[in-house]
């Protein structure tokens, strides 16, 4: 449904929208109660009205999710699309969106349909859409943000990557494997049992991954955490380049005497 446009009655009537992702955002001072109290002290300067109804919270929900993707942010808009509604205000930038592409195109399509976005906090500041300053900086502070999210995912790569070489849990639960008190990771010699026969299906005798998780599901083997195998789970289970690792680790006594146990994992690039 397309927005409509502001009425003239909305002029001063506005909608608070909050969001709070983590505990951690709360105790550093961004949690809903000092947010509320923050864009409520602003309207009230501004001349702005916001009713109770209109304060609309995402909590726990992350910055990286897009706008309409978020419950709240869907509702904000649908009430914005009531045309009752002529200001959004939101905290800071961060609270809408840690994405620049997300954020310029909500401001965008608010802005094309009269509506203002105000930004309580900007290094101690308010700045809002109804000014050319404010449409630049705001354009800026969105970039700058969404640099901020990817230096923070390279870090989360790097410390994965860095878990991975020294054999220690990246992940929640990774089939083939054990993880030790020290989070160091080891074989799970039954599962990789299961790892080497799907792979004996799929490569050896030509049989689809949808087959093979039929096959399992029909035996009664589940995942590492339980339900049924699917074709893309068998995939992602057989082909993970990881279970190269366990060529570091002894064999077991009686490993070889199942048709489908190979000795050695050979790496992709090095199958002739």
């Amino acid at each position: 449904m397309p927005l409509m446009m502001a009425d003239g009655a909305a002029n001063n009537r506005a909608i608070a929208y909050v969001r709070v992702s983590t505990t951690r955002q709360a105790e550093e001072g961004n949690s809903i109660a000092s947010q509320q109290s923050r864009i409520k002290g602003y309207a009230d300067m501004r001349g702005l009205r916001i009713l109770s109804k209109d304060v609309i919270i995402d909590d726990g929900v992350s910055g990286g999710v897009p706008f309409l993707d978020r419950k709240g942010g869907a509702l904000a808009m649908d009430r914005i699309d009531s045309g009752r509604y002529g200001h959004l205000i939101v905290m800071n930038i961060e609270r809408l969106s840690r994405e620049q592409v997300d954020a310029v195109q909500t401001i965008d399509a608010l802005e094309d349909i009269g509506i203002a976005i105000h930004f309580v906090d900007w290094w101690g500041s308010s700045i809002n859409t109804k000014s050319p300053h404010g449409r630049f900086i705001l354009q800026v502070i969105a970039s700058l943000a969404e640099m901020e999210r990817g230096v923070i995912s390279e870090r989360t790569r790097q410390g994965m990557e860095y878990l991975r070489r020294n054999m220690l849990r990246f992940t929640r639960s990774l089939f083939g494997w054990n993880v030790r008190k020290d989070d160091s990771l080891v074989p799970n010699w039954k599962e990789q049992d299961l790892i080497d026969y799907m792979v004996w299906q799929m490569d050896g005798n030509d049989i689809s991954a949808t087959a093979v998780a039929r096959s399992l599901n029909k035996r009664g083997s589940t995942g590492k955490e339980g339900g049924k195998w699917q074709s893309s789970s068998v995939i992602n289970v057989a082909y993970n380049d990881f279970h190269e690792s366990r060529n570091d680790f002894p064999l077991p006594k009686n490993w070889g005497k199942r048709t489908w146990h190979r000795k050695e994992i050979v790496p992709e690039n090095e199958k002739v």
